[in-house]
């Protein structure tokens, strides 16, 4: 469906689009797959605490939980790679062909698209950290505007990303590890086990302590932001969270007179320090 309405009303409040069926498909099986991964895999690397055999033994145990292991590992490369053909067709079908059809495709102009790509950090993300932390020290009373994609949502994404990359080549590595030795060192059997296993706790602390607080237990959100399963954001999380893209979709959408303020400002101050630092281009938004 293309160029689906990015506001939806219902019981009188509005809802805001976010996510398409495809990148939600995509995100729980994401999270399924590395809880299923971070259980099967962490009682090996902490096999003398208490808890290590009853978790190991809930998944079978050593005859059943390394195949478990390995299959749900699989899974994960191939959705990585599944996402890196999405990736590529989303930004051909939305940023090649709309240049090609107007006469200006060129390396240039696809480049350019691609670094200011919503997602790519940019300055306003490490402007956004600073003013942040002024925020959090009442060094200032304003709280970041954020864009169509926040610095913390591109952390949520780019880490997993480079994670799941450094894992799936290292943990191929010590499941073949007869094939690689006859084109690799010995010592980067012991490389490939460091990495996959260091790798995998620090996603383990990053999915259960940073990415688990943000859309489970901020006082915001408690007890989940349901974005994940209904592809929708409430206008409240918008004006916290993304106040500058909320702002421009209120505009481009014909609601400018009812664009709520900033919280923590009235109605006067927010018509004094709009959301206009880099604005976003509408019509390079997520569309279904």
């Amino acid at each position: 469906m293309e160029n689906q309405f990015k506001i939806k009303e219902k019981n009188g409040k509005k809802y805001f689009f976010r996510f398409t069926v495809n990148q939600r498909f995509q995100h729980i099986l994401l999270a399924t797959l590395v809880i299923v991964l971070v259980l099967t895999g962490m009682p090996l690397k902490f096999h003398q605490a208490a808890w290590a055999p009853y978790v190991y033994a809930f998944f079978g145990g050593i005859r059943v939980a390394p195949m478990v292991h390995k299959i749900a590992g699989t899974m994960l490369v191939l959705l990585f790679v599944y996402h890196l053909i999405y990736l590529v067709v989303t930004f051909y079908n939305g940023q090649v062909i709309p240049l090609k059809n107007k006469n200006e495709l060129s390396l240039g102009r696809v480049l350019k698209r691609l670094v200011s790509h919503p997602i790519v950090p940019n300055l306003k993300d490490l402007k956004d950290i600073i003013n942040l932390l002024k925020y959090l020290l009442f060094l200032t009373n304003k709280r970041p505007e954020g864009a169509v994609f926040t610095w913390k949502e591109k952390f949520d994404y780019w880490g997993p990303f480079w994670g799941i990359a450094i894992m799936g080549f290292s943990g191929l590595i010590m499941w073949k590890k007869e094939l690689f030795t006859l084109i690799l060192p010995g010592e980067t059997i012991n490389f490939a086990l460091i990495a996959h296993s260091d790798e995998a706790l620090l996603a383990a602390l990053f999915l259960f302590i940073w990415h688990f607080y943000n859309v489970h237990f901020s006082t915001s959100v408690f007890p989940m932001d349901t974005a994940f399963i209904t592809g929708y954001l409430s206008e409240d999380m918008m004006v916290e969270e993304h106040y500058q893209y909320y702002s421009e979709i209120m505009k481009a959408s014909g609601f400018e007179d009812k664009i709520l303020p900033p919280h923590g400002f009235s109605k006067e101050k927010s018509k004094q320090g709009s959301a206009t630092d880099n604005p976003v281009n509408v019509s390079d938004l997520p569309r279904v």
